[in-house]
């Protein structure tokens, strides 16, 4: 393969890259303000919040490790 070709197929791949990791950073900060919105009454509240997004960051990464490609972030 050409040198140039392969500088410039590491580029889109870097590109790309950078471009889901944004996209799911974004994803769960706007996940996280939610939770901060709430403005929780009391410190269970926030605890519970908390807990069920780390349950469906695990779900996820769970799903991700068994192989099953959806596509979503």
């Amino acid at each position: 393969m050409d040198l140039a070709l392969i500088r410039q197929l590491q580029q889109k791949v870097e590109e790309e890259l950078q471009k889901r990791e944004k996209a799911l950073l974004e994803f769960w900060l706007e996940e996280l303000k939610k939770i901060d919105a709430k403005r929780h009454r009391d410190l269970a509240g926030l605890q519970t919040d908390l807990k069920n997004l780390i349950l469906r960051m695990e779900n996820r990464l769970r799903q991700l490790k068994g192989g099953r490609s959806s596509g979503h972030v």
